[in-house]
């Protein structure tokens, strides 16, 4: 029993199932398969999510075409010129690599998204090489080619454009300015000095005002457009000890802007948005479950979507008429910048590293699979499931949800799920002496070896029609967490979650891990079952879970 447990590290799906499985299966899901998605008041939920294709040092930022099937996502790398790359906003596959200058940070489209600029800081990352001048790229979208090039002053992490297109401004970090830029012959019209460090900037509808944060206190400068200069400053009254404003969004009309930072006045707690009436300077906050980051608004202004990180990953959607919190849904770690794409269908999320995910605003995305209608219990998980490209289902068009998960198709949801490296080269010689290079998912499951997520059995076999047990998901999670994830090493308990897996079993450490981050409660007679299978819409429900955690992952 004890070498059985320790071997059973992987698994697959089984091409047919017997009647005595189906059964068992039925089982699992009436008694001990894991509670289906709770979608959040307002239905939201995380429909895709697509793994980095790039580094990023410096925070990443994203802009969406006109007709949101687009992505561009920028890609810093410490003390090496960063890029863009250009996504399919449906699969996340990645179209083209545009090469970007050092810092490479924000980028913005203009509005018929024939052209996107691209800001470089100049920023190295490392102290001793402190960087160059700031470059702004501009990218003609149709062959994704740079066709110009325009310094300023260092430090140009964001930009912004004017309402009609006209001009770009440029905010300088360490220039202490902001340079305005003709669209039309790319040449530098005017720069305005700043009495602080510019970060984040809005314009107003009717362009005639621009609102520069300052990152080095909770500050706004004022500029007039048509008189280049600035003509007020004023605090945010965020609290004397917030040193920086994260983000500034100007609602549609123009008459309120939402900043996130240091946003309890008098206070060191950024767990608020704070909305500024840009008439009256009045202000008030809407309180947060944790530290407020990126910010963007349905397109007809009624909800602000606001990344927050702190105990966990998730959106808040503000009721802009009532400025209360409507809801709130996990979105994985470390959310950041947001976009809104222009018909309001879709939320797209960047996450530190440049991970991006999907959020369906106005349904619940297509039936991806026959077999999985829209009220089958794992709807949710399922589709995410495919529309993240994890799973492409059976020929025939099927899930087959309550088949149990096995060894070969375990390594290829985790490879797929890891974005399936192209770096990756499968070794000539198999580690495993049941599996040959010619072998269905080779590639993905060597990659898996190579991961140290599994080491096989005892006697050099993988096995990759065995079911998965229970234990094993555990583990595979746990490692695939730590090894891909870089999630911390978690110790387990003294007192285990389950009665049915004591301290000293096999895989106590890996088990309580996933009680402890949420991904398995358990049967609700107390136990976990460890050597039962896994069906294959739990394991969709699983994996889910690992993305978009609902608690912070556990130490």
């Amino acid at each position: 029993m004890q070498q059985r447990r320790g071997q059973l590290l992987f698994a697959g799906h089984r091409r047919g199932r017997a009647g005595i499985v189906v059964l068992l299966a039925v089982m699992l899901v009436v008694i001990g398969a894991p509670a289906p998605m709770t979608a959040s008041t307002s239905g939201y939920w995380v429909s895709a999510s697509f793994p980095a294709a790039g580094t990023s040092r410096f925070e990443p930022s994203l802009a969406v075409s006109p007709s949101g099937t687009t992505l561009y996502v920028s890609h810093s790398v410490i003390g090496s010129p960063g890029n863009v790359t250009v996504h399919d906003a449906s699969t996340g596959a990645v179209h083209e690599t545009i090469p970007g200058a050092m810092g490479t940070r924000g980028v913005v489209l203009s509005a018929d998204g024939s052209r996107l600029y691209v800001a470089n800081s100049g920023q190295t990352g490392r102290p001793r090489n402190p960087g160059t001048a700031s470059t702004i790229q501009v990218v003609e979208t149709r062959t994704n080619t740079v066709t110009a090039s325009i310094e300023t002053d260092r430090g140009v992490s964001h930009l912004v454009l004017s309402p009609d297109g006209g001009t770009l401004y440029a905010p300088a970090y360490q220039g202490n300015s902001v340079t305005f830029i003709d669209t039309a012959s790319n040449a530098i019209t005017a720069k305005v000095a700043l009495p602080g460090y510019p970060g984040r900037a809005a314009v107003s509808p009717d362009g005639k005002t621009l609102y520069i944060a300052d990152e080095a206190s909770p500050s706004i400068f004022v500029v007039s457009v048509e008189e280049r200069r600035v003509v007020e400053t004023f605090g945010t009254g965020l609290g004397t000890f917030c040193s920086s404003l994260w983000s500034l969004a100007l609602n549609p009309s123009g008459t309120e802007l939402y900043m996130t930072g240091c946003a309890v006045p008098e206070s060191v707690n950024p767990d608020a948005v704070v909305i500024l009436d840009t008439v009256t300077r009045s202000r008030q906050a809407v309180p947060l479950a944790g530290h407020a980051i990126g910010i963007a608004f349905s397109p007809d202004a009624s909800t602000a979507f606001v990344s927050v990180n702190g105990a966990y990953g998730h959106i808040a959607a503000i009721n802009t008429a009532t400025k209360s919190v409507s809801a709130t849904f996990p979105a994985g770690q470390l959310p950041g910048g947001l976009v809104v794409s222009r018909d309001g269908s879709t939320l797209f999320i960047v996450h530190a590293g440049s991970a991006v995910s999907r959020v369906a605003l106005t349904g619940d995305a297509r039936q991806a699979f026959t077999d999985v209608p829209a009220n089958a219990q794992f709807f949710h998980e399922i589709s995410w499931l495919s529309n993240s490209g994890i799973s492409t289902g059976y020929p025939d068009g099927s899930f087959r949800p309550l088949d149990s998960i096995q060894r070969d198709a375990m390594a290829a949801f985790l490879f797929r799920k890891a974005g399936s490296p192209a770096w990756f080269v499968p070794p000539a010689v198999s580690p495993f002496r049941d599996l040959g290079p010619g072998d269905m998912f080779y590639k993905e499951i060597t990659w898996l070896a190579g991961q140290g997520i599994t080491t096989g059995y005892e006697d050099g076999t993988f096995r990759p029609r065995t079911p998965v047990s229970r234990e094993a998901m555990a583990a595979f999670l746990n490692r695939y967490a730590t090894s891909v994830n870089r999630a911390p090493v978690y110790t387990a308990p003294a007192t285990a979650p389950f009665s049915d897996v004591r301290p000293g079993d096999p895989f106590h450490r890996e088990v309580s891990w996933a009680a402890a981050a949420g991904i398995s409660t358990g049967y609700p007679d107390g136990t976990f079952r460890p050597g039962a299978p896994v069906s294959r819409e739990a394991m969709a429900a699983f994996l889910y879970r690992l993305t978009n955690p609902d608690k912070p992952m556990p130490q």
